[in-house]
């Protein structure tokens, strides 16, 4: 028999298990008392943990919590009981949030996360680390996260950014729980209400090619780089990472094998996987400078020492030209949603556009490119029509048709009565 319930004499939730079983070799049950291990957080899990342990009892093994089971693994490893273990676990957990980040990335790393993933985390937990890096993680909240806030707004980070951090700071935070560096869930982070307008994360088409128009006046490599962002919508990892040899200019395709991080470290694309992208005529013609006499291994965009291009001068590049055309300044991602944006007004379908995109999960790409047409419903409904219109009619024969079969019963069916 087990019995669970759950204690309020902890300041964190714990489940007291009660078992009745009967020892090996006894000739009457006895009644044991344990609280459930911190990692139970549910009564169902802490009946099924009491289940194991009357299995374990009933089978002549000693109960974990006893004092005789604590006593014999202490004498057989050498090591303190939890009593004298309890200080050091507690000296353990004390991290501050300098060292939990560390912690927290590594298992990031260990959890099959992505280097790129891993290193824009760190770049967004480097503005915590800089202003409460010395706060204890155990105590981490609200407080933490707006000091950080106040400070990234007088640094004049906008407010996307400032809420990019606080959701990585969120993640991390609850990962810490879960590694035990701390001993309760944390408390839900709050995030800036821009109270402008929003700003469209995609240019519509006019605006593009405006962009390209003064892109070409400024140069080929400005050029090239307008038409790569925003035909094959490639993230800015993967333009610098661009080689001489991915460049097909006969079966006008692009191979997109790597990507550059912001250190420099160059690694497999997000996803994981290469892939292969067909070229808009304009952007084979506008590459076909680019690669013409070059080495295949060279970097499709060049520095000005031979190397690849930063991403400083790319961001430099954009600006120059969204300038021009009387824009603000974005980075090479904007390019990237109007790719998107723009093939799913055309009426590409969401398959196709995860695959220009690079998503590894299709739900990625609804969740950030279907709403950003805001005409989905009006261009099913003409997709819709167009197909029927262009249908033609076939002509059936009556003769043919199924015949309705007669009532069960002899007779004509009866008529239902009118219960009203």
């Amino acid at each position: 028999m087990i019995k669970v319930r759950q204690r309020t004499d902890t300041k964190e939730p714990a489940w007291q298990v009660d078992i009745k079983a009967m020892p090996l070799g006894a000739i009457k049950a006895k009644r044991y008392r344990y609280s459930a291990p911190r990692s139970i957080t549910s009564k169902s899990a802490a009946l099924r943990w009491g289940e194991q342990v009357r299995r374990e009892i009933e089978a002549g093994r000693l109960p974990p919590q006893s004092k005789d089971s604590k006593a014999k693994a202490a004498q057989e490893t050498g090591e303190p009981d939890a009593a004298a273990q309890q200080p050091q676990q507690e000296e353990k957990r004390a991290k501050n949030i300098r060292e939990a980040v560390e912690i927290y990335l590594a298992d990031c790393a260990g959890r099959g996360n992505a280097a790129s993933t891993i290193e824009a985390k760190k770049l967004k937990l480097d503005h915590v680390i800089a202003v409460v890096g010395d706060e204890p993680v155990v105590e981490s909240g609200e407080a933490e996260a707006s000091r950080v806030r106040a400070a990234m707004r007088k640094q004049g980070y906008a407010a996307t950014t400032i809420n990019q951090t606080m959701n990585v700071f969120a993640m991390m935070l609850k990962r810490c729980h879960v590694l035990r560096l701390r001993t309760t869930p944390p408390e839900e982070l709050e995030k800036l209400r821009e109270r402008q307008g929003s700003i469209p994360k995609a240019y519509d088409d006019a605006t593009f090619e405006a962009l390209v128009a003064a892109a070409a006046e400024e140069g080929p490599e400005h050029l090239a780089l307008f038409l790569v962002g925003g035909e094959t919508a490639l993230r800015v990892g993967e333009i610098i990472g661009l080689e001489v040899r991915d460049v097909d200019l006969e079966h006008r395709t692009v191979r997109v094998e790597r990507s550059v991080s912001p250190t420099g470290e160059v690694t497999p694309p997000k996803s994981g996987e290469p892939r292969t992208l067909s070229m808009t005529e304009r952007l084979a013609a506008a590459l076909a400078s680019l690669v013409a006499g070059r080495g295949k291994v060279a970097p499709l965009f060049e520095g000005r020492d031979g190397g690849r291009l930063s991403r400083s001068t790319i961001r430099r590049w954009l600006g120059h030209v969204q300038g021009t055309v009387g824009l603000e300044t974005k980075g090479a991602h904007v390019l990237r949603h109007s790719a998107a944006t723009s093939a799913l007004a055309g009426g590409a379908d969401l398959v196709s556009v995860q695959k220009l995109l690079g998503h590894q999960h299709l739900a990625t790409t609804v969740a950030a490119y279907l709403h950003d047409t805001g005409d989905a419903q009006g261009r099913a409904v003409t997709a819709l029509e167009n197909a029927r219109a262009s249908a033609q009619p076939v002509v059936t024969d009556p003769s043919r048709a199924p015949r309705t079969r007669p009532h069960a019963g002899k007779g004509k069916p009866k008529k239902r009565r009118d219960h009203r």
